[in-house]
């Protein structure tokens, strides 16, 4: 009789969890050249005049100031500001070292993003290879690549049902 594995599953947040503060902060908002405080805070003011989801008003946000500094906001773009995450010490290495660990035991591991993030940045990152799927809000993308408006906005409120759909 051959010994089964038990599989689990981890998912992770991913701002402040894997990643210190929020990945725009890391290289999208230096290279708008605006401050951070500034950008949350008229992302923050946008939603709450509008009464409008601050997931979705910090996407638009982006997609604006890129457009008022020129700036191509492509898919491709982001998993470029992907590569310009830093992690938070031992993430880089963490992902091998469970997965041998749970193995050692007997456990198959599948790792998974829940994340009010940009789905293509962390597409981009160092680590995105080691998610069985990222579930992170994103945007539709026109022939050219370009992002056009916010297709998928993953709140505090909606995460839950991706952990629904893991299971």
């Amino acid at each position: 009789m051959t010994k089964r594995s038990i599989k689990i599953a981890i998912a992770y947040d991913f701002d402040g969890t894997l990643a210190p503060g929020n990945m725009q902060e890391h290289s999208f908002i230096p290279k708008l050249g605006i401050d951070k405080a500034a950008f949350w805070g008229e992302a923050n003011k946008m939603a709450k005049d509008n009464d409008a989801d601050e997931i979705l008003t910090y996407m638009q946000l982006m997609l604006k100031k890129a457009r008022e500094k020129d700036i191509p906001i492509t898919q491709k773009a982001f998993m470029e500001h992907g590569k310009e995450i830093q992690f938070f010490d031992g993430v880089d290495t963490f992902f091998d070292r469970i997965n041998d660990f749970a193995k050692s035991l007997g456990i198959d591991v599948d790792h998974y993003i829940i994340s009010s993030g940009v789905r293509d940045i962390i597409k981009g990152t160092s680590i995105a290879r080691h998610f069985k799927n990222v579930f992170a809000s994103g945007y539709i993308f026109d022939v050219n690549g370009v992002a056009v408006w916010p297709a998928l906005a993953i709140n505090y409120t909606t995460k839950t049902q991706y952990l629904f759909r893991i299971n």
